[in-house]
C-alpha cells in the first residue's frame, strides 16, 4: 500500500542502501511517534544521547551489541530481541560483533 496522504497509512521497505540511519516515521507522517533504522559497523556506536521526555524501544534485527544506559548499566543486545529505554535516560548503542548491528528504534513522548 502506498501512502495516500500526510499522516495516512503506508508500507516502507527496510532498505538502508549503505546508510547509517534510515528515517521511518518523521514529523508530518506520524502524530507523535518517531522511528528509524540504524546500521552500525563493527566497533561503531550511535553516540551518547538522552531520550529526554521520550521512551524508546529498540528492535534488534541483525548482529549483536550493547546498550549502555546511564544509571542502569549495560544491556547485551542480539538479533531477535527488543530493549526498552526509559525517558530521561542518557544512553549509547555499541556494535560488539564482527558484522553489522542493525536495529529499528521507535520513540514516543512519555506524557
Amino acid at each position: 500500500m502506498a501512502r495516500t496522504s500526510e499522516g495516512g497509512p503506508f508500507v516502507k521497505r527496510l532498505d538502508a542502501r549503505g546508510e547509517t540511519h534510515l528515517p521511518l516515521l518523521t514529523e508530518g507522517v506520524a502524530r507523535r511517534m518517531r522511528a528509524g533504522m540504524v546500521t552500525l559497523g563493527p566497533g561503531e556506536e550511535c553516540g551518547r544521547h538522552c531520550t529526554e521526555d521520550y521512551e524508546e524501544l529498540l528492535t534488534i534485527l541483525e548482529g549483536r551489541g550493547e546498550a549502555e544506559l546511564e544509571g542502569y548499566g549495560a544491556l547485551a543486545l542480539e538479533a531477535g530481541q527488543v530493549a526498552y529505554i526509559p525517558p530521561e535516560t542518557f544512553h549509547n548503542v555499541h556494535n560488539r560483533g564482527d558484522g553489522a548491528l542493525r536495529y529499528v528504534y521507535v520513540v514516543a513522548p512519555s506524557s
